[in-house]
């Protein structure tokens, strides 16, 4: 059974109101809406949820006993980068909902907020900002670059997931041509999202890029395209990723200057573990290549990798049991799990706030033991 929660019902009346929603609307996801509204019963987190998503709210923001004025609240939640989430395909933007919704759950759970969210702006010198971001992960490179960095960001207290489709739904995948990654910034709970269709050189790179994002303190959207260029912001974001990633120097004392640049991008971005997509990008950034060379580069890469791409679609089954781990965030279970076990919240609810069925959410507390 579902545990109700306690809420502010002028609240929940008030955002209603301004979200110019019909009440009807409502009624057709949440039957009890009328007995909510009257304080006649409490609403459990699924009915919250879901009337948060109608109105277009954080659900978080009906948790609280304090009324909040919605006016920038909506805006940050409907649009990402100047995107408007319901121009987006239907499986995008119901992963970033699915994401808010984790990120609510957890302003709840979470007790202390992060220094560093937020702590530059894009008058800030390129140098301060990758010297706070090799302070906060490393200056060395090491192996397993990806796995090794997200435990990083977690034991920081940013939170990251990974997933190539709708929750646990293998019939909506998500589609690597329109996102490779997002991140939705806040102080107690800030979240990396990464798609899993990507490679993982390239999955490497968005999850630095959105790291970086979070110094910013920006809500982000990584497209697959080069519109990051019109972009100061991103193409800021990129030179801290790409530096950080590929140091100038490192990149040097590997180059033999005398031998085609082309014939080394698989060697080289093997050594960094990045994709030669970003190695590209760096000879041309420290101009070892011209525009001329680099956008052929580019356009043989391109092919080659939509042919892997579809290799890879066709030879891929996995393990379901390993994935699930993987892409769900093992700090956030844990504070779900403890939620149930403190009767906080209902399995029921928890399952709904995962994302899984009652079989995943065995699998997830397997993992945490």
């Amino acid at each position: 059974m579902s545990k109700k929660i306690d809420i502010n019902y002028e609240n929940l009346k008030s955002y209603i109101q301004i979200s110019e929603t019909p009440l009807d609307v409502i009624r057709t996801k949440v039957n009890k809406i009328d007995k909510i509204l009257t304080g006649e019963i409490q609403p459990t987190f699924n009915q919250l949820s879901t009337i948060a998503r109608i109105i277009n709210i954080p659900t978080g923001l009906l948790l609280l006993n304090k009324k909040i004025n919605t006016a920038d609240v909506r805006i940050n939640f409907r649009t990402i980068n100047s995107h408007i989430i319901s121009d987006m395909s239907p499986e995008l933007r119901d992963t970033i909902a699915e994401i808010q919704t984790k990120q609510d759950f957890l302003r709840s759970e979470v007790d202390d907020e992060l220094d560093f969210i937020g702590s530059f702006s894009i008058k800030s010198s390129e140098k301060d900002v990758l010297d706070a971001v090799r302070s906060l992960l490393g200056e060395e490179l090491v192996k397993n670059r990806l796995s090794s960095y997200r435990e990083k960001m977690n034991n920081l207290g940013v939170f990251v997931f990974f997933n190539g489709k709708v929750k646990d739904n293998t019939h909506r995948n998500l589609n690597l041509k329109e996102f490779r990654g997002f991140v939705l910034t806040d102080k107690k709970a800030p979240i990396i999202f990464i798609n899993q269709k990507d490679s993982k050189t390239g999955q490497l790179f968005t999850i630095i890029h959105e790291f970086v994002h979070l110094l910013f303190g920006h809500n982000d959207l990584v497209e697959n395209s080069n519109s990051y260029l019109k972009d100061p912001l991103e193409t800021f974001v990129n030179k801290i990723t790409g530096e950080f990633l590929v140091p100038a120097d490192s990149l040097k004392s590997l180059l033999i200057e005398t031998a085609d640049y082309e014939e080394q991008l698989n060697r080289i971005s093997n050594k960094f573990e990045v994709s030669p997509f970003v190695i590209a990008r760096r000879l041309l950034d420290l101009k070892y290549i011209s525009n001329i060379a680099y956008n052929e580069i580019i356009e043989k890469l391109e092919v080659e990798f939509e042919k892997i791409s579809k290799i890879n679609k066709k030879t891929s089954k996995g393990n379901y049991n390993h994935n699930l781990k993987f892409r769900m965030d093992k700090s956030f279970f844990k504070y779900v799990n403890n939620a149930v076990i403190q009767n906080k919240i209902s399995q029921t609810d928890a399952m709904e706030i995962v994302g899984v069925k009652y079989k995943g959410y065995k699998i997830l507390v397997e993992g945490i033991k």
